[in-house]
């Protein structure tokens, strides 16, 4: 085969640049869509009607008898977090962006491992670059005790122009009965009671 001509690898450099920086711009600089259609206001929040047609759009009706309780920093939020994960009887559903090694970590790795093994479905998706400082180790070990795991979004060629396109939801639920959200990542920065800049 014949040498190629210095050209020809500077074009194919050029060329390759040229498209990353592409795929990098449409990936980071994209718009985001808004919704153009002004929402009408038939009920005031008060009015049962309001509460009687959310349901309705929603699908499940609202039903009274229900408790919210608001939970700050982590020596509040986690807690009962693992107290629910770890009286599950039937199914958790646990969902977050941040996940990393560490105490925190492994302690609810450790509880939703055992709840598996004790066959309770326990279905965990992670965000692929929120839990991008989460040890092999410790996903490799849930799984291993029956643990559904699946990291959101991997990247790959088909869709490097949504590579950005990333799962910020932290949610559990446990047995379908009881729910956590809010802004929590599972990782050492979240523990504490906001004592200082690194908690």
């Amino acid at each position: 085969m014949p040498d190629l001509p210095r050209w020809v690898f500077v074009v194919a450099g050029v060329t390759s640049l040229a498209l990353i920086a592409g795929l990098l711009m449409s990936n980071f600089s994209g718009g985001e869509t808004k919704i153009e259609r002004r929402i009408e206001r038939l009920y005031a929040l008060d009015d049962p009607r309001f509460t009687n047609e959310l349901g309705v759009l929603l699908g499940p009706p609202f039903l009274t008898g229900n408790k919210i309780s608001a939970l700050l920093n982590g020596d509040e939020i986690f807690p009962p977090m693992l107290a629910a994960i770890r009286g599950a009887k039937v199914s958790i559903t646990f969902e977050t962006y941040i996940y990393w090694s560490g105490d925190i970590g492994q302690a609810f790795a450790d509880a939703l491992s055992e709840r598996a093994r004790q066959g309770v479905k326990v279905h965990v998706l992670l965000d692929w670059v929120g839990s991008a400082k989460m040890e092999d180790s410790m996903l490799a070990a849930m799984r291993d005790a029956g643990v559904q795991v699946r990291k959101f979004h991997p990247p790959h060629w088909s869709h490097l122009g949504r590579l950005n396109n990333r799962t910020h939801r932290k949610l559990l639920v446990v047995d379908g009965r009881i729910g956590f959200t809010g802004g929590v990542g599972v990782a050492p920065q979240w523990t504490g009671r906001a004592q200082n800049p690194a908690h």
